[in-house]
């Protein structure tokens, strides 16, 4: 099924800009009361940034992505009804992406893994979820640019290689993701990297060239403040530690520097999510001679660490 856009949104694109965005700026509460008031009345990009304070948690609900999912889906104007899929054409088009990575990560990968239960994506196969987002990803690029988009072609294709057949211009999978990291998207990188430790880890080939890529994208993604990313490339650089998706290890010693670890376990604070709480850990670990005279610092860290991730908690206060 060819998913494509005409462009219609942009009109609603606009008309978010001039009555929310311009006025309230786009983060406020007012911006973002204004946002929904927008959205119910049919607005699809104001339906769009709706679903996103949802799916991001910043309207604090219960049961936020199945909230945030049908959304989603009056965003793209797409219509699921009895196993059966229809679109108008008429969506925003980041809209179709975000639906596709529903149909990939649902109750398997990131923020996803928990999700609760979406009825119309429990009814699908997981290779009709497959081969509907890689329609969604398409129709995504057929109207706007998305790295995000690129690099969901490229895990739909390394679970599905045969799919490639669908494509205009067959690539493999880690064409998708590269193409997806040289702009910058931090994910892309992270998958990237997760091959190359693999590699490593595993004695693969040319293990100079595989460290040498390993480093570049995770460097991308640590440098945009991606905290995954930020805080194994602090644990590179202290220990010289390359983990496998497995979760094997090796250590590279050459590699350590000690002022570049703490550098990136710091830049895995600045945009903090559950993987930061391990860089609060990382830095009282192995530079506690910054806490010994600074309670207050040792006391601030661990309550983000505390907030963050209480798994990591019960193990910090061991230290």
């Amino acid at each position: 099924m060819k998913i494509t856009c005409n462009n219609t949104y942009k009109v609603d694109e606009q008309i978010l800009n001039e009555t929310v965005f311009e006025k309230y700026g786009y983060s406020s509460p007012s911006s973002e009361r204004e946002i929904i008031c927008l959205a119910l009345t049919g607005n699809k990009a104001a339906l769009k940034s709706y679903a996103d304070l949802l799916f991001y948690s910043k309207i604090n609900l219960r049961e936020n992505y199945k909230k945030a999912f049908p959304l989603y889906c009056q965003a793209a104007d797409i219509t699921f009804d009895n196993g059966s899929v229809s679109f108008t054409g008429n969506g925003t088009p980041l809209a179709y992406y975000v639906i596709g990575y529903y149909l990939v990560n649902y109750k398997c990968e990131s923020i996803l893994k928990r999700c609760e239960t979406i009825d119309v994506i429990e009814n699908m196969t997981r290779e009709e979820r497959l081969n509907l987002a890689l329609d969604l990803a398409l129709g995504t690029l057929s109207a706007c640019k998305s790295p995000a988009a690129v690099n969901l072609i490229g895990r739909i294709i390394s679970e599905i290689p045969s799919l490639t057949d669908r494509l205009d211009e067959p690539a493999t999978a880690e064409e998708f993701f590269e193409q997806a990291a040289e702009e910058g998207y931090v994910y892309a990188c992270n998958n990237l990297a997760a091959r190359k430790a693999d590699m490593i880890v595993r004695g693969v080939g040319d293990i100079d060239s595989h460290v040498n890529d390993f480093v570049h994208y995770m460097t991308i993604s640590a440098d945009r403040y991606e905290p995954y990313a930020a805080n194994r490339l602090g644990l590179f650089y202290m220990l010289g530690e390359v983990r496998s998706s497995s979760g094997d290890t090796v250590r590279l010693h050459n590699y350590i520097n000690i002022p570049f670890a703490k550098k990136y376990f710091l830049k895995a604070t600045v945009y903090p999510d559950r993987n930061s709480a391990w860089a609060y850990f990382n830095l009282i670990k192995y530079f506690h001679k910054d806490y010994d005279t600074n309670i207050d610092l040792l006391n601030e860290h661990m309550e983000c660490i505390k907030e963050l991730n209480p798994i990591v908690y019960d193990e910090a206060i061991e230290l």
